[in-house]
């Protein structure tokens, strides 16, 4: 009776202290599953997200001017000239100096595009699992995204290294720079279709998607099983979206050319 009693009074032992945000870097990296059990009960949103921003902008003060936008100006002169072959070469070097523009100016505020683009994927998932019986908060979402998003951070890593080395790169090839995907095996203008489909079977991807697994499974109680049929048929859906607006984009301009 009295050992039952001590038992049921033994105190409990006190959890570790929370990890630093590099140590939870290096976790999620050799050791996710308790990296992202010590994420879901204390998560953190700033100080990782301000250290994706501050590589993403040392990678596009690095990759901007090495990028050949006169690649991106001349295949969009040549889809023009094939829908409107009366424009004057005025026109089209206007066409030719906005499009550069547009292009340099999109290109520096791609780091910032990242933080919309966080918050959806922490929305989105965080109802999906809502929606599937899980738990979890808003704020522990969009941290386990963003600590899922590292393998992404190496990948622009090691494409802005192959840029440096190249001199110059084609943003219309940017997905084949770093061959972790089998899209270099297509020809993108000749099968867009496929090109688009095969570029998201990427290792850099597929290592987040697994990391976003056991992450939402940390934060929302469930299985990994669960979470992982959870994230698998939202990325099958992004998939699915991808590819159509890329068959949409093919269609317009085979309806061009003919």
């Amino acid at each position: 009776m009295s050992e039952t009693a001590d038992a049921s009074h033994s105190p409990t032992l006190p959890l570790p202290p929370p990890k630093n945000t590099f140590q939870r870097i290096a976790g999620v990296l050799f050791a996710p599953a308790s990296t992202f059990e010590d994420i879901a009960r204390k998560p953190d949103v700033l100080v990782p997200m301000l250290l994706i921003l501050v590589i993403g902008y040392i990678n596009t003060f690095l990759m901007m001017p090495r990028m050949d936008w006169n690649a991106v100006s001349e295949a969009q002169i040549e889809a023009i000239k094939a829908k409107n072959p009366q424009m004057t070469d005025a026109d089209l070097e206007r066409v030719s100096r906005m499009t550069q523009a547009f292009g340099k100016v999109a290109g520096w505020f791609g780091p910032l595009f990242g933080i919309v683009w966080w918050l959806i994927m922490a929305g989105v998932l965080l109802l999906a699992f809502r929606l599937m019986g899980g738990q979890g908060t808003f704020k522990q979402a969009l941290s386990t995204v963003l600590y899922s998003w590292i393998p992404m951070v190496i990948y622009y890593i090691v494409v802005t290294i192959v840029a440096v080395g190249r001199g110059k790169i084609d943003p219309t090839h940017m997905v084949t720079v770093v061959k972790s995907n089998p899209a270099f095996l297509v020809d993108m203008k000749e099968q867009p279709i496929l090109f688009s489909l095969l570029s998201n079977f990427d290792v850099f991807t597929i290592w987040m998607l697994v990391l976003l697994i056991i992450g939402c499974a940390a934060f929302s109680k469930t299985s990994r099983a669960k979470a992982a049929a959870i994230v698998l048929s939202l990325w099958a859906v992004m998939i699915l979206i991808k590819t159509a607006f890329a068959a949409m984009a093919a269609a317009k301009m085979k309806v061009k050319t003919t």
